[in-house]
């Protein structure tokens, strides 16, 4: 596979294992259209930034391949667009902070999934983006996005007759130190900028 480390060259699960971080026990990995696409993804702005190699899948049968191997040499493979990411750093220094700042944000997040429905399953502050105002990523236990969009691709494929396992379930994850969500921390989101919001969001 490519990965964030090594764009221009392969590299083995062996040798991402024998340079991943010291308390580092997952494999992350993201799949897509392009490795050049993948590596611009808001979804590993944080992991790059932290020096948190992510192998690059850009063949579609690559995730399929990915979501059967659970485990390497010990370390759990994850895919980095589904669930919680880890920094291997003061894990509970970083909950405090995140527990602050979901309470800033409640009624951002709460007004914010009231006005989406049913179109995400949930709204919620995340520590994964850097320069991104929002990223959508997917749980843990359901389809990624990629896998999604390679099943709406297949012939026999159509909205009404794929299952509900098939649809991806999407959360929309919100940077709380970008400017743009910053400018939505009142008591009230509405109340703060009125009608605009909507379009805003």
């Amino acid at each position: 596979f490519y990965s964030t480390k090594s764009l221009n060259n392969l590299t083995s699960l062996a040798q991402y294992a024998s340079r991943k971080k010291e308390k580092q026990d997952i494999i992350y990995y993201l799949a897509g259209d392009s490795k050049e696409v993948l590596y611009k993804s808001p979804l590993l702005q944080k992991l790059i930034s932290k020096g948190i190699e992510v192998l690059l899948l850009d063949d579609p049968i690559d995730e399929y391949c990915m979501n059967s191997l659970s485990e390497f040499d010990k370390l759990k493979v994850q895919n980095a667009a589904k669930g919680e990411v880890k920094y291997f750093e003061d894990e509970e220094e970083a909950k405090k902070k995140l527990t602050k700042l979901e309470e800033m944000y409640k009624p951002l997040t709460e007004w914010w999934k009231k006005y989406l429905g049913k179109k995400v399953e949930k709204v919620e502050v995340t520590t994964r983006l850097t320069d991104s105002p929002c990223a959508i990523s997917t749980s843990e236990y359901g389809y990624s996005a990629n896998m999604e969009k390679i099943s709406r691709s297949q012939a026999f494929s159509s909205q009404d007759k794929m299952g509900a396992y098939l649809l991806a379930r999407k959360t929309l994850e919100i940077n709380p130190g970008h400017p743009i969500c910053l400018l939505y921390t009142s008591p009230s989101p509405r109340d703060q900028r009125g009608s605009r919001m909507p379009s805003s969001a």
